[in-house]
């Protein structure tokens, strides 16, 4: 049912003007529509049943599939991130340590004589293993128990890495560096990583690579001597380590 007025009345001149308009069509006088009554439509009760419920229905069948499908692809992507994190990447094996390299009395003598020191990676691995053994209770965290770490001596770089345990089962976490000379001062650069063997990118691994922070600060001794070497290289399987220029 429909209801209206279908004139509206010029109070200044009295013309007869059509309800749409809003000024006199006869004089210009701007016209009283507060007597207008607003056009209302009694809805169909078929029609409004029908709309109710279209507004009670979950989402379309084409938009329920896309929620269902990008749930699944999240899922499939989260578990195959966990596999990725629980699986061991290459890493040296456990090394047997009997009489490892004494590497920091090394590294002091080198800081005050001319002395070149090369030393192969399992030389390297020995020590740490030795070094690190009686910090274990440091390295320990909630849920986390040390396990070992390890280095892997590439050509202009090399990996260190580290393996603790999850309630039995092993985390490997690697951290790969380039050494730099700027100003004469060798700075390590982070070049990227990984978590067991999901890759993690160096923009990010800059960042990640906080859960070193234990390790770093175990060795620290050693990383203050090697920065005060006039060279650190690396070769495949071994490094080299030459003593700084005497001043002059």
């Amino acid at each position: 049912m429909i209801t209206t007025t279908t004139k509206l009345i010029c109070a200044e001149c009295r013309h007869e003007n059509e309800a749409e308009r809003i000024y006199c069509h006869n004089c210009g006088e701007r016209l009283d529509r507060s007597t207008v009554v607003a056009q209302k439509k009694v809805e169909d009760p078929t029609e409004t049943h029908r709309r109710l419920q279209k507004m009670m229905q979950g989402p379309g069948r084409t938009r329920h599939n896309f929620f269902v499908a990008a749930k699944l692809i999240l899922a499939a992507a989260g578990t195959a991130c966990l596999v990725q994190i629980f699986l061991p990447p290459d890493f040296p094996p456990a090394v047997k340590v009997s009489a490892p390299v004494q590497l920091d009395i090394q590294l002091e003598a080198a800081a005050t004589k001319p002395m070149v020191l090369n030393l192969s990676e399992q030389d390297a691995n020995a020590y740490l293993a030795y070094r690190l053994a009686g910090k274990k209770k440091i390295l320990n965290k909630p849920f986390l128990n040390f396990g070992r770490a390890a280095v892997v001596f590439k050509e202009n770089g090399c990996v260190i890495g580290w393996e603790r345990s999850f309630f039995g089962y092993s985390i490997y976490s690697l951290s790969a560096f380039r050494l730099d000379l700027n100003g004469g001062k060798m700075s390590a650069v982070n070049i990227g990583g990984c978590i067991g063997r999901l890759p993690i990118h160096p923009a990010i691994m800059r960042y990640a690579d906080v859960i070193f922070a234990d390790l770093w600060s175990a060795l620290d001794r050693e990383r203050r001597l090697l920065s005060k070497m006039g060279s650190v290289t690396f070769h495949d399987g071994s490094v080299t380590i030459t003593s700084p220029t005497p001043a002059k």
